[in-house]
């Protein structure tokens, strides 16, 4: 049996901390140790071995602690290619989609926890939404998150959740309905649409969504519905076909 300060241990401790800001950008001590279940002494002493090496930091007016440059760097270094075929695929659908209706049109692909941004072309109006590609968010907010979450399998959904209360018929409506809305979850005054991207084996390989201005969207709501839904089946045919 492993001994609580064994090394593994530590490890995994460390990795829980981190994980933690996949749900919130910004905590103080007590918050992460209330969401990783340890003590705030056993959190402050693994906080600072982060803070040494900029996988954390601490700001020191508000003494909430956030993500260090290392992650960052880290993330670059993830290699791109899997994705090539994919992108190549959904990228004329994309554009397509960004000259009818000049909204933000992004593709996520589930990563971990989180939603991965691997291609993106923008709007060009003044209220939209900025996701760089190669930007992780938590699936707990947005169209794209509600799409990954409701193709997941039950326990790793409720593993993310990590407690908070969903609706298990929403996830179930997703995937009936062939897309998931949100209104104002990420920011407020914004709307998204996403559809899944299914491959040969009926498993999520990406998801595509469309965001602007909530104003824009009441408006024309179900003509986009429609358009995301069938620009997700096509690419879905493409890519289970290639």
């Amino acid at each position: 049996m492993e001994k609580q300060n064994s090394p593994t241990r530590s490890v995994e401790r460390a990795l829980n901390i981190l994980e933690c800001f996949l749900h919130k950008k910004e905590m103080i001590l007590l918050e992460i140790a209330e969401r990783t279940g340890l003590s705030s002494s056993t959190v402050l002493r693994i906080l600072c071995a982060l803070q040494e090496h900029d996988f954390i930091v601490k700001n020191p007016q508000t003494k909430k602690y956030h993500l260090g440059s290392k992650i960052g760097w880290l993330a670059d270094m993830i290699p791109s290619e899997s994705y090539d075929g994919l992108k190549k695929i959904s990228y004329p659908f994309m554009t397509a989609l960004n000259e009818k209706w000049n909204e933000d049109i992004h593709l996520f692909v589930p990563d971990g926890n989180s939603k991965l941004c691997i291609e993106s072309v923008d709007s060009t109006r003044e209220l939209r939404q900025v996701v760089k590609v190669g930007s992780r968010h938590d699936v707990l907010r947005g169209a794209a998150g509600k799409v990954i979450l409701s193709y997941m399998e039950p326990e790793d959904r409720k593993k993310v959740l990590n407690g908070l209360e969903f609706d298990e018929e929403i996830f179930e409506g997703v995937r009936e309905m062939g897309y998931a809305l949100s209104m104002g979850e990420r920011e407020e005054g914004l709307c998204g649409l996403a559809a899944p991207i299914i491959d040969k084996n009926g498993k999520l390989a990406a998801t595509i969504s469309m965001s602007g201005a909530t104003a824009r969207f009441e408006n024309q709501l179900e003509e986009k519905e429609a358009e995301i839904i069938r620009v997700g089946k096509d690419i879905s045919a493409r890519w289970q076909s290639r």
